[in-house]
């Protein structure tokens, strides 16, 4: 049968790119070229990138750019500290933090105090873990179970002296931050996150508009000393809400209640950050004895020999989640204070104690036994809070390469978010690198930068691997944000080819 010359030539068209060499056909972009567009688009604004991309399993390097440029890591830095805990303590590593009763008990009366030896546990009295978020109410029921119904007394907590680092905050961190519930201090002695929730309330019939004829009703809860707290009213604000920062060298918090015209509410609060736990925990224990029946006279206890030499008995034993759950929490919700305290924690197993100079010591050791540089990463501190730290995209990813080789690996990579599943990366749109990017993010003004794993399910060659990216200097309204770089970036990460 003759074929038409109309078929003949479709017949030719249909097969004759699989006759063409391979050379010849249309080839998908690879990652450098999807990456290297990218860079360069930002940096024609003035914007400063690295990346790094090795195989998981050799370290052997798969793409780089500018990977020794050194930028702010912000959070990423909690994957340092993270992962130095985890080397240190192990994954089942507990905080135990022993409270005592120290004095005499005469039947239902306690005349003595109550001590607290802190351990540095970051999640005491943390409503995140069901062992953890009873605290008060666990040592209320102790009381209770002892037949003590009335105590003379007070609350003292050892080893939570200033900190023996010097200071409550960490080198570099931001003074306009310091009220802010994700910067509260790193203390040797941590209660429910040493934050608490303050309330405003307006007097009856008060509206924004009209001055304030009567006090506003200020309120901490647990309820500690609201007196060095001053709130302020802005009826016309462009945005509603409150807002607080601490006065520096005052011990004063100063607050700004926004109303706008369309919202006036009765009520507002806000997280804030404490500067004496210890206070925390004695308002939340009042509260819970006094639930129970139980008579506190708060007054100091002057006891008729030394305090050390009066008996004294284990009341409690607070223990807390394993290691590997508190830095699950650290790294998904990036929280500072957890890292701070897994960073100063592994400094004192290290060094043999806790300061932010041996803080610096430790982690330049623990950097140095795995082989990673100094000149790629200098960490200051724990969280990334510090504007003194830096880091190149090479030093973040070998911090992850070297961890994948250890017996903690699993800890650390199941704590990092997990790209449009939870996280600091659930909100991830790019439904290609959904559940196949595991990264940790980190933000500072006009910084961004992430660190984590890539699966790549098509590739036989290099089914997982490693990968940093930072961006600094990013401008306040770009052609492309930060978080649409990381998603093009990581879709290339997963599904484009590698050369």
């Amino acid at each position: 049968m003759r074929r038409s010359p109309f078929a003949t030539i479709l017949l030719a068209a249909l097969v004759l790119p699989a006759c063409l060499p391979r050379s010849a056909r249309p080839s998908a972009p690879t990652l450098a070229s999807v990456a290297d567009g990218l860079f360069a688009s930002v940096e024609g604004e003035g914007s400063l990138t690295g990346a790094f991309v090795v195989d998981a399993a050799t370290g052997m390097p798969l793409y780089a750019h500018r990977e020794h440029v050194r930028l702010l890591p912000a959070s990423t830095m909690k994957v340092v500290s993270t992962s130095a805990a985890l080397s240190a303590l192990g994954p089942d590593f507990r905080f135990h933090t022993p409270v005592w009763l120290q004095g005499s008990q005469l039947g239902n009366l306690f005349l003595g105090d109550l001590v607290v030896e802190a351990s540095g546990d970051p999640s005491l009295g943390s409503w995140r873990f069901p062992e953890t978020a009873q605290a008060c109410e666990q040592l209320a029921e102790a009381f209770q179970a002892r037949g003590i119904r009335q105590w003379f007394g007070t609350v003292r907590v050892t080893n939570a002296e200033e900190g023996p680092y010097g200071g409550l905050y960490g080198p570099g961190w931001a003074w306009d931050d310091a009220a802010y519930a994700y910067s509260a201090a790193p203390t040797p002695f941590v209660f429910r996150e040493n934050v608490a929730e303050l309330s405003v309330t307006r007097p009856e019939g008060q509206d924004c508009a009209s001055p304030a004829l009567h006090p506003l009703e200020v309120r901490y809860s647990p309820p500690i000393d609201a007196s060095m707290t001053a709130v302020y009213l802005d009826p016309s604000a462009q945005r509603a809400g409150l807002g607080c920062t601490r006065e520096r060298g005052t011990g004063r918090t100063r607050c700004v209640w926004r109303s706008t015209a369309g919202q006036c509410p009765h009520r507002v609060s806000t997280r804030v950050s404490v500067d004496a736990p210890q206070a925390l925990f004695t308002a939340c224990l009042g509260d819970a004895l006094a639930a129970r029946g139980l008579w506190r006279v708060p007054t100091p206890f002057q006891p008729v020999a030394e305090p050390s030499a009066l008996p004294r008995e284990l009341l409690l034993d607070f223990v807390s989640p394993p290691l590997s759950e508190l830095v699950k929490v650290t790294n998904k919700e990036s929280l500072n204070l957890y890292a701070e305290r897994l960073g100063l924690r592994f400094t004192l197993e290290r060094v043999g104690t806790e300061s932010y100079s041996a803080l610096r010591e430790a982690f330049a050791q623990e950097l140095h036994r795995r082989g990673i540089a100094s000149r790629l990463l200098r960490p200051v501190d724990g969280s990334g809070l510090s504007r003194y730290n830096v880091a190149s995209a090479r030093g973040l990813a070998e911090v992850i390469s070297t961890s994948l080789r250890e017996p903690y690996a699993s800890a650390l990579l199941e704590s990092l978010p997990v790209a449009g599943v939870d996280g600091t990366l659930a909100g991830s749109a790019g439904t290609g690198i959904r559940g196949l990017i595991r990264a940790k993010t980190g933000t500072l003004s006009g910084q961004k930068a992430y660190v984590g794993i890539a699966e790549r399910p098509h590739d036989a060659e290099h089914p997982r691997v490693v990968f940093a990216l930072m961006l600094g200097n990013l401008d306040d309204q770009p052609a492309l944000t930060a978080s649409q770089i990381f998603e093009r970036f990581a879709e290339a990460l997963v599904a484009s080819p590698l050369k």
